[in-house]
């Protein structure tokens, strides 16, 4: 097994595409890490609109003058457009110009092109070069030999299915198409390899799915096949991208903002990772996350990203700007925030009245200085102090251990603990999963 950063090093060099040799090839080589299975969707095949591409690879890409090879567009994977067609023939700079594209903040660096694969039926051929290449071409004829093929082959998506002991599922999702770069979104796909392994060692409440795609192309294509039992087990769902380099977690909330993914990403963030900036759905960066929150699926989907970063979309989006130490940190941030949605839970009280909490037997006071004494309290401290006057009226198997974090604006898990000595003393009984549901069913009945 590869650790992250080993494993992105040998997946951003490929030649990716929504389908190709090297998309086969990446496929492959995660398949040595996590057994999934492959699901594979022709080309020409249509849902709603989508279209799955054709089999696309670049032959030969050359522009030259006087003989003279001016630049070769098999450099680097970005150095075609995507899904370019063939062009042979002689052409004035003049001609050459509307098929040379150049990246506006990077000038010897390439940009990613990728309008075509999503504009059905349209069809037109180039090259993405360095902008100081461009601006420096002499007038006079230029030859082209750029030979692409186009034909039939499978669309392959990826996906990994880790049991607990619910069917209710996570979804957890990251693209495989983006050719050259690996900030954007090789870090997404290595961080879910990553961990889908971590969950596999351990007992979880609600099972777990990992979908590596070509992106928009592979969910939907995905979603269309499934039925719609097992749609209605995917309860929430979290896209990855773009989470290697230097900058602090951005969250991008889902449709509605107000899921318990949603609720749970933003009592983790806000107490271990408190640099990080959040905005609504679709306002950060667009991604998969439309496909899951579609009309008929609606799964809550919340996306996490370093974004915005100075490579993005370009050659510069190389191993360089990987930090381990970020892809480790959002890994951790991920685990924090499904290890709340696994822990939370309701709770059935076993006494009536007030409970002397600082009672031997007991010993759930929260030790603190006596205002008379020390008349600056903590706004931490104050808080503990609010929330034991407050508890013993949440044990009412209505109230989650998340919304008492939240309405004390304290961390899901020192709550979580400190709930759990109430448990350890006969006080309550910690409700989840099934328990829960039933609970609530027979209180509102």
């Amino acid at each position: 097994m590869s650790s992250m950063i080993e494993l992105l090093r040998e997946l951003y060099p490929l030649r990716l595409a929504p389908v190709s040799a090297d998309g086969d090839q990446c496929v492959s080589r995660l398949l040595r890490e996590l057994p999934f299975t492959v699901h594979e969707y022709p080309s020409g095949a249509e849902h709603n609109g989508w279209v799955v591409p054709m089999k696309w690879e670049v032959i030969k890409a050359e522009i030259r003058q006087e003989g003279k090879l001016i630049y070769d567009g098999q450099a680097h994977p970005l150095g075609v457009i995507g899904y370019s067609q063939s062009f042979q023939g002689k052409i004035s700079l003049e001609e050459l110009k509307p098929h040379l594209f150049v990246h506006f903040k990077w000038p010897d660096g390439l940009v990613y092109h990728c309008d075509l694969y999503y504009k059905v039926g349209r069809k037109d051929w180039g090259f993405c070069l360095p902008q100081t290449l461009a601006a420096a071409l002499p007038d006079g004829e230029y030859e082209v030999d750029l030979q692409t093929v186009h034909e039939p082959g499978m669309m392959k998506v990826c996906d990994y299915f880790l049991p607990g002991e619910s069917d209710d599922t996570i979804v957890i999702n990251g693209h495989s198409c983006h050719p050259g770069q690996a900030n954007d979104d090789i870090t997404g796909v290595v961080i879910g390899v990553e961990l889908m392994k971590r969950l596999s060692q351990r007992q979880n409440r609600y099972s777990y799915r990992l979908i590596v795609a070509p992106e928009h192309f592979g969910t939907v294509f995905y979603l269309a096949s499934l039925s719609r039992t097992v749609i209605s087990t995917y309860k929430y769902g979290a896209f990855l991208e773009m989470l290697g380099n230097n900058n602090r977690l951005a969250l991008q909330e889902s449709f509605t903002g107000e899921s318990d993914i949603d609720r749970a990403a933003y009592n983790y963030l806000q107490s271990y990772r408190p640099d990080f900036f959040a905005d609504k759905f679709r306002k950060i960066i667009g991604n998969d996350e439309t496909v899951w929150e579609a009309p008929g699926y609606e799964v809550p989907t919340i996306s996490l990203s370093r974004f915005p970063y100075p490579e993005y979309h370009s050659s510069m989006d190389t191993e360089d700007i990987i930090m381990e130490s970020k892809l480790d940190d959002s890994l951790e941030a991920l685990l924090g925030i499904l290890n709340i949605l696994e822990k939370n839970c309701v709770m059935r009280r076993n006494f009536d009245g007030l409970i002397a909490l600082s009672n031997p037997k007991y010993n759930l006071y929260i030790d603190q200085a006596d205002p008379s004494i020390r008349p600056t309290i903590p706004t931490e401290q104050r808080k503990w102090n609010y929330l034991m006057d407050c508890i013993p009226r949440y044990f009412d198997e209505k109230t989650t251990v998340l919304d008492i974090a939240e309405k004390h604006e304290l961390p899901f898990d020192k709550v979580h603990t400190y709930i759990s000595k109430f448990a350890q003393c006969g006080l309550v009984e910690m409700l989840n999963g099934s328990d829960v549901l039933s609970s609530r069913a027979s209180a509102s009945s």
